[in-house]
């Protein structure tokens, strides 16, 4: 059974001895000026006046790849769009994996315009089910999409710039038009 003591060096610095049994933990002896000290609760605790204090850890800044991340997730969040008729709303998934299958429809549905066939009917999933659409009719999701995207990306362009990316970058006010 391993045997753990723990101490503080003249310097304040934590160190734990492991032991493999009772006898080598009772022969040990710390350095001069160490003392032996209970457990660390945790690593935000420091030896402060004789005890174990908890110490609020330093903010870590926040980066460019935070805000990448906060993107990429809103970005994933998906929109509703209005199909009309009697398809009404549905639910616009637009996860990284969506966005593949939204490559496939737009490049097909731009070939139908391309070759005068714009009318043409194309099947797509929805996050609300199935519908079907003319290859025209996709060109009106595009222009949602972006107006649903291009915001999101304007917000991530303005916060990588700042010069200190605020803690708070995830609330809507940065996010929101």
């Amino acid at each position: 059974m391993e045997i753990q003591r723990h101490y503080i060096t003249a310097l304040g610095d934590h160190y734990v001895a492991i032991f493999p049994s009772q006898l080598e933990a009772d022969a040990y002896t710390p350095p001069t000026g160490a003392i032996a000290v209970p457990p660390r609760p945790s690593l935000n605790h420091q030896w402060i006046g004789g005890e174990w204090v908890y110490v609020e850890p330093e903010p870590t800044p926040v980066t460019a790849s935070d805000v990448w991340a906060e993107r990429d997730r809103r970005l994933a969040g998906g929109f509703d769009y209005d199909f009309g008729y009697v398809r009404g709303v549905h639910r616009i998934n637009t996860t990284p994996a969506d966005m593949i299958g939204w490559d496939e429809v737009t490049k097909f549905a731009q070939a139908l315009i391309n070759a005068g066939q714009g009318a043409q009917v194309i099947t797509i999933a929805t996050g609300s089910g199935m519908t079907q659409l003319t290859a025209n009719e996709w060109q009106g999701v595009l222009i949602a999409a972006a107006a649903f995207r291009q915001p999101i990306w304007g917000a991530s362009f303005v916060l990588e710039q700042m010069g200190e990316i605020p803690a708070d970058f995830a609330n809507d006010a940065y996010w929101t038009p």
